[in-house]
């Protein structure tokens, strides 16, 4: 994967402690959402928090771990495909890579 122009690469590091808060909070909602559920199916709601846990820390790593200018690219996929970035932090990338992660986002579909 070829990398990104270094202003987004140095616009990714300075919003990657928001997009990781933001992130959390969205599952926090999802993890409320299910325990308020648990009354009478205690084991199952905990079953279903387990695989919760496990699906979402999946989507952490796949946007946020270990990242290099070479496969930012594809975190900013990943963070516009989970519904993470705010049209307004993604308009601040540089035309060329939103053309770039638009364009790898409608080729999945």
């Amino acid at each position: 994967m070829s990398s990104v122009p270094e202003n987004d690469w140095k616009l990714f590091r300075k919003l990657q402690n928001d997009l990781t808060a933001k992130t959390c909070e969205l599952i926090f909602t999802k993890v409320e959402e299910l325990t308020k559920k648990r009354k009478c199916i205690e084991h199952k709601s905990y079953l279903d928090l387990y695989a919760l846990i496990q699906m979402e820390d999946a989507k952490i790593a796949e946007m946020f771990n270990n990242p290099t200018r070479n496969n930012v690219l594809l975190k900013l996929v990943s963070l516009k495909n989970h519904g993470v970035f705010t049209e307004e932090q993604f308009k601040m990338f540089s035309q060329e890579t939103q053309d770039r992660v638009v364009s790898i986002l409608e080729f999945k579909c």
